[in-house]
This record gives structure tokens, C-alpha cells and sequence, in this order.
């Protein structure tokens, strides 16, 4: 089983328009919701290739309600403690036209001392029956920046390996404790440990931090189809070679995914992970609006993935 946890989840609103124009009447195409937010990404991906999944973290009102049962109908199993303030809505402007994606991104609900403890307690039972779990995206309001740094500890504690995908202060007290693997979300400024990730130099100095911080895989993404992975003796690199990408919302939870999946699989090297991994990123951006729904979908993409050791 993968445990995913998600403290921050939404419904995404995603509307399609065709050459945004700001501060100007812009028609929408198209529009529809989703469950979301990180680690609930990561559980769509796992299910998405067969594997079981549980999704953990805070829901509230009417909106948590729909992301549990979406969930649910997808075959995730679900355990989120639910909170009185309702879960936040982000919302996504596509444009079919530059192909670019504009998120506007709520900060999300107050959650209280007690709740936290209730989540732990929840964490702590689940991961009796995780060999993974993943510890993704950002943090509603009243959650200290060391809870990932505190559930990675639980984690250990009960075997568990850590993926953490995370930003900020919150991925660097996350780091202190040792995650199996940690890949820094650069979406909101490009940047970790004061390094601008602009070139393969940046990343793979970037990767090396990770490793030297206490991670045993540090990956970090550059320029959307390209990674930088290090391992202790030995750095990689990883790139999809298909350029017809349609939708690149969620490709990195499903590369995180796609590490979760290996590390659950006897007798995978690290080429091997790596290249899972980036095919399912793939996939997923191969995709107009859900997650691909079968293994044969990633196995398809591993023919436009070249990775390679430096």
C-alpha cells in the first residue's frame, strides 16, 4: 500500500479559454472540477497504474465531501480527519492557445492544535499498513513548518519509506529528518536552498544539497521535461523526448507516484525507477484532464525517455 498525505487539498476549477487577455473579457470554452492538490494527485497516479493507495490529510464541508467521494469511486481508500472550516478551491486558467496554465491558488482552511493531533493519530495507525508514503504540497493555516519533518519521523519509526515534495521552510525542516527521496516543488519561485534552477548546473547542484541534508534521492525538476537526479555516489539525468505535451498540471505528482510504485517493487534499480517514473509524468501530461488510467498507458511512454548517468 502507498499512503499519501495531502494537508492542504482542493477542488480544482479548471476553465479553458483561448488567448487570455488580462484585464479583458475573456470567453470560457470549457469548465469542470477535480479533486486536487498534491498528494491527492499522487493517489489518482498509484490507482491509475493498478496499485492500491491510501489518501490522508484535512477535509472540510460540502468540498471535502466531493474530493472524498470522487476519490472513492476511483478505487482510493481514504482516511482524512474533517475539519468545521471547508476545504479551498484553486482555480486554473488553460489556454489552449499558448498552452500555458495560470493557477490562482486559495490559501485554505484554519486548522486547529486538535485536528493536527487527530491527523497524527490517523498517520500513525495508517502506516501500519504502508511500505510508502508520500508527504506533498503546501500547508493551510495553523500548521507548524516542521510537520513533515514530524510525520517522516512517525513514518521511520514504523518502516515506512518518505517521499517528500514540498516547498520552503517546510521541505528544508522536512530534509532534517531524513526522507527516503525529497524533490522540491519549484512552482512558486524557482528556487531552494538560494539557487535559481535555471540550467543543468543549478539542478544538479540543487540535488546535491538534498543528498547532503539527509535524503538518500534528491530530484529536481528543470524546465518541465527534464530531471536531475543524485543519489550518495552517482547523479542522472532524465528527459522526455515527446513534444506534443497537452496538459502539464500533475505531471510532477506523477512522477512522484511513479517513485512510490518502485520503491513497492522488488529487484528495480535506479535507471529503472528513473525511467518509470519520468513515463509516468508523461503520460499524465499526455492527458487533456484526468490521470491515465492503466500501466500499459506509462509503458507506452518508455520509448521517449532518455535517461542517462553523468
Amino acid at each position: 500500500m502507498i499512503g499519501t498525505v495531502t494537508l492542504n487539498p482542493a477542488i480544482d476549477v479548471i476553465l479553458d479559454v483561448d488567448n487570455l487577455k488580462i484585464d479583458h473579457y475573456n470567453k470560457v470554452l470549457n469548465a469542470h472540477t477535480t479533486s486536487g492538490g498534491k498528494g491527492i494527485n499522487v493517489s489518482k497516479a498509484v490507482r491509475g497504474c493498478g496499485k492500491e493507495t491510501i489518501a490522508m490529510g484535512f477535509l472540510g464541508g460540502g468540498r471535502g465531501r466531493m474530493i472524498e467521494e470522487e476519490l472513492r469511486g476511483l478505487g482510493v481508500t481514504t482516511n482524512f480527519w474533517h475539519i468545521e472550516e471547508k476545504t479551498r478551491s484553486n482555480t486554473i486558467i488553460s489556454d489552449k492557445k499558448t498552452g500555458e496554465h495560470t493557477l490562482l491558488s486559495e490559501p485554505g482552511p484554519k486548522i486547529t492544535e486538535y485536528d493536527l493531533e487527530m491527523l497524527k493519530s490517523i498517520f500513525y495507525r495508517v502506516m501500519s499498513q504502508c511500505r510508502v508514503v508520500t508527504l506533498s504540497g503546501s500547508l493551510p493555516r495553523g500548521i507548524p513548518v516542521n510537520i513533515y519533518g514530524d510525520l517522516i519521523s512517525i513514518a521511520k519509526e514504523r518502516g515506512v519509506k518518505t517521499i517528500l515534495n514540498a516547498s520552503g521552510e517546510q521541505f528544508i525542516k522536512g530534509l532534517e529528518e531524513g526522507p527516503f527521496l525529497a524533490k522540491p516543488d519549484l512552482r512558486e519561485s524557482n528556487k531552494v536552498f538560494g539557487i535559481t534552477i535555471n540550467k543543468e548546473g543549478d539542478a544538479i547542484k540543487a540535488a546535491k544539497q538534498i543528498i547532503q541534508r539527509g535524503a538518500k534521492i534528491g530530484v529536481v525538476s528543470l524546465q518541465n521535461k527534464k530531471d536531475l537526479i543524485a543519489t550518495q555516489d552517482e547523479i542522472w539525468f532524465a528527459e522526455s523526448t515527446y513534444h506534443k505535451i497537452v496538459n502539464l498540471i500533475g505531471a510532477g505528482d506523477a512522477l512522484v507516484a511513479g517513485f512510490a510504485i518502485t520503491l513497492t517493487e522488488e529487484g528495480k534499480n535506479i535507471e529503472e525507477a528513473i525511467r518509470f517514473s519520468m513515463s509516468c509524468a508523461l503520460a499524465s501530461a499526455l492527458r487533456e484532464e484526468e490521470e491515465f488510467s492503466s500501466r500499459e498507458e506509462v509503458e507506452k511512454c518508455f520509448q521517449c525517455v532518455n535517461v542517462k548517468k553523468l
